[in-house]
């Protein structure tokens, strides 16, 4: 990338940071939601079965 200006190059790895940021944060996200939700489900059966 010799053609581009600093300030551009620059600017070009910070937005592919911020999008892989973006990405892990989402899918974290969606994991910790799963986990919860299996968690939850899970502790009302054992609840449920010991009644």
């Amino acid at each position: 990338m010799w053609f581009a200006s600093d300030k551009g190059v620059r600017l070009m790895i910070d937005t592919g940071y911020l999008l892989v940021i973006i990405y892990i944060l989402f899918y974290a996200l969606i994991g910790i939601t799963i986990i919860a939700l299996s968690s939850i489900i899970a502790l009302v059966v054992l609840f449920c079965k010991s009644k």
